[in-house]
């Protein structure tokens, strides 16, 4: 059912488009288990790229409005970005993007600069893998956490919450 609806709606969705515009494959078998390993991939491969050439990056996640059709504009001027690895979910508008940047960039002062070039297009970033200890989650996150684990003991630190 679910696959056959997918399939359907990229058909309709390749035949509203000038022909040649938009191509997909489907994987089965052998082959869509290792594009699946694949996504497992790439994040230490960048971060072990980022290591072996002694340039510093940045990994992010963010989510955009359904209308984003362009990688947002990031603050290069500032912090120079050497190479953008984007690789996203089929069929949603969140990204996943890793930034080689210039030998000298401060990621740390990056970071939240980054952060509000996405939120000023309307994105969200973080937006799937949490707030963790790099971000600070919004008053309303940090309250309902608060109401589920008053103690803070789960996740001490996480989303600028207090780290005891």
């Amino acid at each position: 059912g679910e696959v056959d609806r997918l399939r359907d709606a990229l058909e309709k969705f390749v035949a509203d488009k000038p022909q040649g515009d938009v191509k997909y494959k489907v994987l089965e078998g052998k082959e869509a288990n290792r594009a699946n390993l694949w996504r497992f991939v790439v994040a230490p491969a960048f971060r072990t790229y980022c290591v072996g050439v002694g340039l510093p990056g940045l990994s992010i996640d963010y989510a955009m409005p359904k209308n984003f059709k362009e990688y947002p504009t990031l603050p290069e001027k500032e912090f120079p970005i050497k190479s953008r690895w984007v690789y996203s979910h089929f069929g949603c508008n969140v990204y996943h993007e890793d930034l080689v940047f210039a030998g000298d960039v401060d990621v740390d002062a990056a970071r939240y600069p980054i952060k509000h070039a996405i939120e000023d297009l309307g994105g969200k970033l973080p937006a799937e893998h949490g707030h963790g200890t790099e971000y600070k989650a919004p008053k309303e996150m940090q309250d309902r956490w608060k109401k589920t684990d008053p103690l803070n003991a789960m996740n001490p630190g996480v989303g600028g919450t207090s780290s005891y």
